[in-house]
């Protein structure tokens, strides 16, 4: 199953101070969302059913 991935939010608490925001920002990297945020699993979970509900039946 492919999931897209999302961006980092500025509701993450490490978002201004996280090396892995950072260092993808100076290699040109995308910012995507990652297991460092407290709230990595929730919106992982929402996503999901987002693109779920988005499917045909």
């Amino acid at each position: 199953m492919h999931h897209s991935k999302m961006n980092c939010c500025e509701t993450c608490q490490v978002y201004w101070t996280c090396e892995t925001k950072w260092y993808r920002g100076e290699k040109g990297e995308e910012n995507a969302c990652c297991p460092i945020c407290n709230y990595f699993k929730v919106c992982t979970a929402e996503k999901s059913k987002e693109e779920k509900d988005l499917k045909p039946r």
